[in-house]
């Protein structure tokens, strides 16, 4: 499970931080598609890095960042296991 959290202003007429039919639609196109049963190793962002989990939700935190920006982007969290999960938040930035 892939989960992004954003944040921002609410909108008054929609009553959202922003329009969640486009942030779904953004993570399908940009991060599912592009990592779902793929071999990462194979990948340009894991040439040179180890294509862990943690390393997984950095390149998602970056593509999000860098393309969707109708909110701030708080965090990437990604669920590997029901005892395993991992949570980037960008570079100095705490959670």
């Amino acid at each position: 499970m892939v989960e992004i959290t954003v944040s921002g202003p609410v909108d008054e007429p929609t009553g959202m931080v922003c329009n969640l039919v486009d942030l779904d639609r953004f993570v399908g196109k940009e991060i599912i598609e592009r990592y779902d049963h793929q071999s990462l190793n194979l990948l340009p962002e894991f040439k040179t890095n180890v294509p862990t989990t943690e390393n997984l939700c950095v390149a998602i935190y970056e593509i999000v960042k860098r393309r969707f920006g109708q909110a701030h982007l708080e965090k990437v969290r990604i669920e590997e296991t029901m005892m395993n999960s991992f949570e980037y938040a960008g570079e100095g930035e705490k959670l």
